[in-house]
């Protein structure tokens, strides 16, 4: 529990994965603390998450993607990219669950809050 202390915005993370997740026991709270790596706070818009997730999937960096900025619409992909990712709206900002993704019913209900 301490080391959530020391990395920049864990503490943020775990609380919108426990608005988003609702634990019903202090050792499902204790578990999700345990699996924070497979979570990601989205702090970013629509269109800087398009821009992260088109260089995860393509391996570019930022020069890279400086020169596809004119060319490509980055918040549109970001939206969809959300969508896709089931990225779900919680009292703390977006959040993603890595593996495996929120329920699509969950994020629907979720992101018309947006």
């Amino acid at each position: 529990m301490e080391a959530i202390w020391q990395i920049d915005g864990a503490l943020l993370t775990y609380a919108a994965v426990l608005d988003a997740e609702q634990p019903d026991t202090l050792r499902r709270a204790y578990e999700l603390l345990q699996d924070l790596d497979n979570y990601e706070r989205i702090v970013e818009g629509t269109y800087e998450y398009g821009q992260q997730r088109l260089q995860e999937l393509l391996e570019l960096d930022h020069d890279d993607i400086a020169e596809l900025d004119g060319y490509m619409d980055f918040e549109r992909y970001g939206q969809d990219c959300m969508d896709n990712d089931h990225v779900i709206q919680t009292e703390f900002g977006l959040l993603r669950r890595l593996e495996p993704p929120f329920p699509e019913q969950s994020q629907t209900q979720q992101m018309k809050g947006l």
